[in-house]
């Protein structure tokens, strides 16, 4: 398997995005984010392998129950995708364990990684069967035009973790070639506690989290994210928040009741701990009773 480097995303924002801007730019391909894993799958001689971004071997397998030609090439074919394994999102959604593909890299040994990416992806529909190739799918393309519908229906709706943009002229390795928008959620918890920064950071021996958790379910988040008047005030004055309602943000929701990447937001004095439950998270992450 040929290296393969994860192009570097340009990072948007939900509050600035501009979508005629980005037209401008180049970005016309919209594309949801999943909750999977980045995969290289690689085909060849009857088999194929999932590696993660790292280089981590993540599935291996025959592929003689099906019939695709690029299996039995002896020249490899490279997928790039997100792999579903161990997805709590997936199992609820039902495609736990399925390859969603968004770029072919390499056909029959030919790196295709110095073509417009319209073509690698001519390439990879190509290669792709539903009806005969089980688990692996392409993940649609839509026109940038309608990411707004997408987003409300998808992402808000669904828990999707976001949408891809990117310039379906592109060659892979171009700079900023794709953007990604990620869900940003809030979440009310209880304080249950400050934690302590770092010990090895400029900030040791002061207060580096808020500890939260669910009324109805612990989980004990430390959100970061602090001012440093806000650290000052936590360090010298603990007590008067434990017990307080906040507001945390983060890039997605867990089923513990946590939220990814957790960031202290504000506290919240019209709110009673009553409001910090388990059904802030939507139902589709929820662990099963």
């Amino acid at each position: 398997m040929i290296g393969i480097d994860r192009p570097k995303f340009r990072e948007l924002h939900r509050a600035e995005i501009d979508i005629d801007n980005l037209s401008s730019e180049g970005y016309d391909i919209v594309q949801l984010k999943m909750d999977g894993i980045w995969g290289a799958m690689t085909i060849s001689n009857g088999e194929y392998t999932i590696h993660s971004r790292t280089g981590k071997l993540k599935a291996k397998n025959s592929l003689r129950e099906f019939e695709v030609a690029c299996a039995y090439d002896s020249k490899e074919t490279i997928l790039l995708g997100e792999y579903m394994k161990g997805s709590h999102w997936g199992h609820k959604m039902g495609i736990d364990g399925n390859f969603y593909a968004f770029d072919c890299v390499k056909r029959a040994g030919v790196d295709l990684r110095d073509q417009p990416y319209s073509t690698r992806l001519a390439v990879m529909d190509g290669l792709l069967d539903t009806e005969t190739f089980g688990f692996v799918y392409p993940l649609v393309s839509h026109p940038i035009s309608i990411w707004k519908e997408i987003w409300d229906d998808e992402v808000c709706k669904q828990a999707y973790e976001g949408l891809v943009f990117k310039k379906s002229k592109a060659l892979y390795h171009d700079k900023k070639a794709w953007a990604r928008l990620k869900a940003e959620v809030e979440i009310d918890y209880l304080c249950l506690a400050m934690g302590d920064a770092d010990p090895e950071s400029k900030y040791a021996g002061q207060v580096g989290s808020v500890i939260g958790t669910l009324t109805d379910k612990v989980c004990a988040v430390k959100c970061g994210g602090l001012s440093e008047e806000l650290r000052t005030e936590f360090t010298e004055h603990p007590e008067r928040y434990v017990g307080q309602v906040f507001t945390a943000k983060g890039n997605g929701w867990y089923p513990s009741g946590a939220i990814r990447h957790p960031k202290f937001l504000r506290w919240r004095d019209d709110k009673d701990i009553d409001d910090c439950l388990y059904a802030q998270i939507p139902e589709i992450i929820r662990e099963s009773k």
